[in-house]
């Protein structure tokens, strides 16, 4: 492939990326001023000066001060649908203006952003030069779920960063340390916790230190609940869970296989079952997620052990198992999809070049198609809008190709081993 090599070493795509970067960066700039008063923002504040002023967000309506600040109002989430722990989180910066507690929030937003550039730049240092990791940070400056990662003022970033810092605090030998961070993600948002499992497992030590390192992680989530408020708790589970999950269905902007699958047999009523069916399909969407998930975890158990591929394909199964992933929890893909480039870029081939490229365009690819598309045509509907989705499908099958069936390809440029120096004898890109 010696002129993809020519390709990839003329300096022209440098300027071009570095150009096409800045004006996304001014895109995302130009979009935020807009956004103060916007969702998910409002919803994240409201929420936190009702915390502060000693009321339930969860059984107070959100209307009343949201029209009162001048902020939009959605009557799809008339109360707060977040957990007691994410509401605290923002709760400090209710007690500022509106526009000062959006400056820091979005102050907060790019350092996650950096935190996560950086640590994808000490994780893959032996193989990413730095004109390498520049263009990873090019790539990530255009792509859409980053976009919109700061249109909704959403906390992605920040948890996926929270995981990849867990990753290398693992990679060091620090594994409890390891798992109470992926404990406190998963505090925040419950979908992390599918990480937590293989943290334990993949940690050092016998069978008594990994379950004492288990119960340590649960502990420090019975603290976060007692800390946050055990009441709020259940009255999220009660009150504030059945209204998210109601918003879960029926619309365009989620991509993982339990909304599919629940999605598709709700179109079989005209999305207006009975509570019979309405039961039925979502056990079975997130038995399906389940499924994914389990397979996952089962390829890891088969393979010889990588951490760094492992944690790739538990990242991309995490995001298609979930019941909610909207476009912005891509920004989750970012190391795994800086990984895969290197692990193409090691044995390059056209087809190899082609695969990779299609999945970062069906990736990217998070906005919906017009309603209008296929509006008589409505499982061709459902299907064309889940486009991430086959990316994300196809990105788990190259990593459980190259835990299964590529480890020993693999194993001449990168090295085997358990995610300490396997990838020493790695080339730089």
């Amino acid at each position: 492939m010696t002129w993809l090599r020519r390709l990839a070493q003329n300096r022209l795509l440098d300027i071009g990326a570095a150009a096409i970067a800045l004006v996304c960066v001014f895109r995302i700039a130009a979009a935020l001023p807009s956004r103060v008063w916007g969702f998910d923002f409002n919803h994240f504040y409201v929420s936190g000066r009702l915390l502060l002023q000693g009321q339930n967000p969860y059984t107070t309506a959100l209307e009343p001060m949201s029209k009162e600040m001048g902020f939009e109002f959605s009557k799809a989430f008339p109360i707060a649908h977040y957990p007691p722990s994410s509401l605290w989180l923002f709760a400090p910066l209710a007690s500022l203006p509106p526009r000062a507690a959006f400056a820091v929030w979005v102050a907060g937003e790019v350092l996650s952003l950096g935190l996560l550039l950086w640590f994808t730049r000490r994780l893959l240092r032996d193989r990413l030069s730095l004109r390498g990791w520049m263009f990873v940070c090019a790539a990530v400056f255009m792509a859409q779920p980053v976009f919109l990662q700061f249109y909704y003022s959403q906390t992605q970033l920040l948890l996926a960063t929270t995981a990849l810092g867990a990753y290398i605090l693992h990679r060091r030998g620090q594994h409890t340390v390891a798992c109470v961070a992926v404990t406190a993600a998963g505090m925040l948002k419950f979908y992390p916790f599918v990480l937590l499992p293989w943290f334990v497992w993949r940690s050092a030590g016998s069978v008594r230190v990994r379950i004492g390192r288990t119960l340590f992680a649960l502990a420090f989530g019975m603290i976060v609940v007692l800390v946050t408020g055990p009441g709020l708790w259940r009255d999220f589970f009660r009150l504030g869970m059945p209204v998210a999950a109601e918003n879960e269905i029926g619309r365009n902007f989620h991509y993982a296989v339990p909304s599919l699958v629940t999605n598709l047999g709700f179109a079989s009523s005209r999305f207006n079952p009975s509570a019979a069916s309405s039961h039925l399909w979502w056990a079975a969407g997130t038995a399906a997620g389940l499924v994914v998930i389990m397979l996952a975890y089962l390829t890891c158990y088969r393979s010889e052990r990588d951490d760094e591929m492992e944690f790739c394909l538990l990242c991309v199964a995490m995001l298609a198992g979930t019941v909610t992933v909207q476009g912005h929890y891509f920004v989750w893909l970012i190391f795994p999809m800086a990984s895969a480039a290197l692990h193409v870029a090691a044995r390059p081939s056209g087809w190899r070049v082609l695969f990779f490229s299609l999945v970062a365009l069906l990736l990217n690819e998070v906005t919906p198609p017009p309603v209008s598309v296929f509006a008589d045509h409505i499982y061709l509907k459902i299907l064309c809008n889940y486009t991430p989705l086959y990316g994300l499908v196809a990105l788990g099958v190259f990593w459980v190709r190259q835990l299964l069936v590529g480890a020993a390809l693999v194993a001449q440029p990168y090295g085997g081993g358990c995610g300490t120096n396997e990838h020493e004898q790695g080339k730089q890109i």
